[in-house]
């Protein structure tokens, strides 16, 4: 039979002040985990000290006081020697607890045994504080409530707290704490009052520690010493922390302007861009970067032809200002990521990255020669200038030293050459500038002074030997130079950014050849060679429209050739503008098969309709198994995907017959006929009706398989 309890009468005001008092207890100890996290390795050491002293003590308190907020019927007494040791574990929880949460990444493990103490310690700081009224006969205890305060604290500390603060994370630090130390703190008081509870005084029990200490002694004792430790701390942490956010301050002041001044020192004082000096660090570490394997830079120099004129003319102010004006139209040309930096007076620097091919990174220079080009308006003046612009692309091993000089070789062959250029730095420019500057000066004037021609090779069908078609090749008969090799003079004009002009030169001069064979009574396909540069030009559609149009050409007359290497540097790029072409209507021809690294999947996607096998395999061809069955092999690939075949470069009988067997459609070369004027082609064919061609180099034939259908509607326009 369980035994009678006595009654237990609840003083509301001091439980209400036990309450505030753990919560405040509670809140004090959270400022002190924030300054203990603050402070350095020494300072961090006092406060913990200080605040594990001033909380613990509250912690103490509040057990006592919740103590005596549960009155006996009978007079009570507490022994000091016990209400003192009950102080030394509360003191020992708060260290743990300010230990535990002022680790910034505790481990996983840390906080439910750190909680498991804490509930620990707190059930032995209200125990000894019940015990420490001494009855006759002694307190019975209720393991299920005294359980039931270790689960509550314990849940509260390691589980509720830590997911609580995360979710108050958008109030402001001081409601967050507060509402946090309101949880906990309710918490902590609740199971303090199970504790209590938990030590049940039998009926007819007797205080036997009457006379020692009396429960109105602690009961304002208690509050006043508690109340002025935990202020008195409190107020240091308040200061402390004022302090820390000035000092905070102070730093972000002298960082920004530190971070100003540096900025200041990296900047030219005329236009605010890089300065040569801010540049040349980016560009080392650009260099560093570990992505350098697969994103090679670019340095681009970009000199003012004839600004030093203009300021001598007009001021340096009239200089400032059209170097501002400059500037700005650099910076609205280059892309995120790129670096744009005044170098010199009337020099400027770019640094580029991701460009995967030089074609990409001459359509960049072109794009602002172009730009710069333009007229400026400075102080009511109209002023012209143009830019020399060398350009450097990484190679292996390069030096921001090595780069800058190369780049500013480039720039100095396009002044030597005149300007409002550009030029890519080749390996020993330096030795072979003067007569690559001189070459580039007479091919940008062949044009207009008529030294350029095309030359036609014809093709001929393999089986019967009918002209198939012709292939446009491009001369430069210079005045003094004679005769200039296409291998010489097409790595300058790519060089020095001229090569879009001489391709749009030879698609126009093809068309207008074939409009004219048509008004003499031929029809003979012609193939160009489209460049690198011009498959990656944007206007690329336009301009083959509008040399169709402008010489009412059928477009399946013209047959744009692209070489293998060319075509798959840039897979996607290729595929969308073979398809452009393709819905213009003009034949597609991969040049050089077998070169390269086709992949077959992307060849299949290709509306090509013709491979062209290249030379080096039909010069083999009387000796070299292995060149006839990559012949082979390539013919039977090509008619699997239904194209033809054209072999290049035939030039004896025996090669002739081994390709006739390998089923190749059309064949090319000396044997046949060497490349000749458009008028020399009309005359080679024979005149009209009687046009035949055999294999022989002197006879050929017009024959087509239905050449009027190509220009019918053209001829019902035109």
């Amino acid at each position: 039979m369980s035994p009678t309890l006595m009654a237990v009468h609840h003083d509301s005001q001091a439980h209400l002040a036990a309450w505030l008092l753990a919560v405040y207890v509670i809140y004090l100890q959270m400022q002190v985990v924030a300054r203990v996290r603050a402070a350095d390795r020494d300072a961090a050491l006092v406060w913990g000290t200080v605040g594990a002293l001033a909380a613990g003590t509250g912690i103490w308190a509040v057990s006592l006081l919740g103590l005596l907020a549960a009155r006996l019927p009978i007079e009570v007494g507490y022994v000091p020697v016990l209400v003192l040791v009950s102080w030394l574990p509360a003191v020992t929880v708060s260290a743990l607890t300010i230990t535990l949460y002022a680790r910034r990444m505790p481990r996983p493990w840390m906080r439910p045994l750190g909680g498991l103490l804490v509930a620990v310690g707190l059930t032995a700081v209200a125990a000894t504080a019940v015990e420490s009224r001494l009855m006759e006969p002694q307190l019975i205890w209720s393991p299920a409530l005294v359980g039931l305060s270790v689960a509550l604290t314990l849940f509260t500390g390691a589980l509720v707290a830590p997911r609580l603060r995360g979710r108050l994370a958008r109030l402001p630090d001081r409601l967050a704490d507060i509402a946090v130390a309101a949880v906990l703190g309710t918490a902590f008081r609740g199971g303090q009052a199970l504790m209590v509870a938990a030590a049940g005084v039998p009926v007819d029990a007797r205080c036997t520690s009457v006379g020692q200490l009396s429960g109105d002694t602690m009961l304002w004792l208690l509050p006043a010493v508690v109340s002025v430790l935990s202020v008195l701390v409190h107020l240091a942490a308040s200061l402390d922390a004022r302090a820390q956010r000035q000092r905070e301050a102070l730093h972000r002041d002298l960082a920004h302007t530190s971070a100003a001044l540096d900025q200041a020192m990296q900047r030219d004082a005329i236009t605010g861009l890089y300065n040569r000096q801010a540049f040349e660090r980016r560009l080392q570490a650009t260099l560093d970067d570990a992505a350098l394997v697969t994103d090679r830079p670019a340095v681009l120099r970009v000199g003012l032809d004839g600004f030093r004129a203009l300021v001598e003319r007009y001021g340096d102010a009239f200089g400032d200002a059209l170097l501002r004006q400059v500037g700005r139209r650099l910076q609205g040309l280059v892309r995120e990521g790129d670096v744009l930096a005044r170098s010199d007076a009337d020099e400027f620097l770019l640094l580029c990255r991701g460009w995967h091919d030089e074609v990409q990174l001459t359509q960049m220079a072109l794009r602002l020669v172009d730009a710069l080009r333009a007229p400026c308006q400075v102080e009511g003046e109209t002023v012209h200038v143009s830019a020399s612009l060398g350009v450097a692309r990484h190679p292996d091993g390069a030096t921001v030293t090595q780069l800058m000089t190369q780049a500013l070789d480039a720039m100095r062959t396009v002044r030597r050459a005149g300007g409002n250029a550009y030029c890519l730095y080749r390996h020993g420019m330096d030795r072979e500038g003067g007569d690559q500057v001189a070459l580039q000066r007479d091919l940008r004037h062949a044009i207009a002074r008529g030294q350029l021609a095309l030359v036609f090779q014809p093709k001929l069908r393999a089986d019967t030997g009918a002209l198939a078609g012709v292939e446009a090749l491009l001369r430069w008969r210079h005045p003094e130079r004679g005769d200039v090799s296409p291998a010489v003079f097409i790595p300058v004009a790519e060089r020095f950014g001229l090569i879009g002009e001489l391709g749009l030169w030879v698609l126009d001069e093809a068309c207008r050849q074939v409009r004219l064979w048509h008004e003499a009574g031929a029809d003979v396909p012609v193939a160009v060679n489209l460049s690198a540069h011009q498959l990656r030009q944007h206007d690329l559609e336009a301009c083959v429209r509008e040399a169709l149009r402008r010489h009412r050409v059928p477009a399946r007359m013209l047959i744009l050739e692209i070489t293998e290497s060319v075509a798959m540097d840039d897979v996607d790029a290729s595929i969308r503008v073979f398809d452009m072409l393709d819905d213009i209507g003009v034949q597609l021809s991969i040049d050089d098969f077998g070169t390269g690294y086709s992949s077959l999947s992307y060849l299949r996607r290709l509306p090509a309709r013709q491979l062209k096998v290249d030379r080096s395999f039909v010069r083999d061809l009387a000796c070299s198994p292995d060149a006839q069955a990559i012949v082979g092999a390539v013919v039977r690939l090509a008619h699997a995907l239904g194209m033809t075949v054209v072999a290049e470069g035939v030039e004896t009988e025996p090669q002739a017959a081994i390709l006739r067997e390998l089923a190749c459609d059309e064949l090319q070369g000396f044997l046949f006929a060497r490349p000749m004027s458009g008028a020399a082609l009309l005359t080679w064919m024979g005149p009209p009706p009687a046009r035949t061609a055999t294999l022989r180099p002197e006879q050929g034939d017009n024959s087509q398989d239905d050449p009027p259908s190509a220009w019918s509607s053209l001829e019902r326009v035109g």
